[in-house]
């Protein structure tokens, strides 16, 4: 088997971890409340969505500013 260089490791060890936190950060943002992945199921409940709120209130612009 070939050797590996540190730099190697390094980037397989980040491809790694951004494929886990690629898949981790899906499943959070799906609004699925079953969940079956490799072998693994997951019954969750999701949160209803809370309103938004009012839009903030801009100011309007002081015309000795901005003339």
């Amino acid at each position: 088997m070939k050797d590996f260089t540190m730099a190697e490791l390094g980037v397989f060890l980040g491809v790694v971890g951004g494929v886990l936190t690629s898949l981790i950060f899906s499943i959070q943002k799906s609004k699925c409340d079953t969940i079956s992945c490799c072998g693994i199921r997951c019954h969750r409940k999701i949160p209803d969505k809370p309103e938004e709120p009012n839009p903030p209130v801009v100011p309007p612009a002081d015309p000795l500013v901005n003339p």
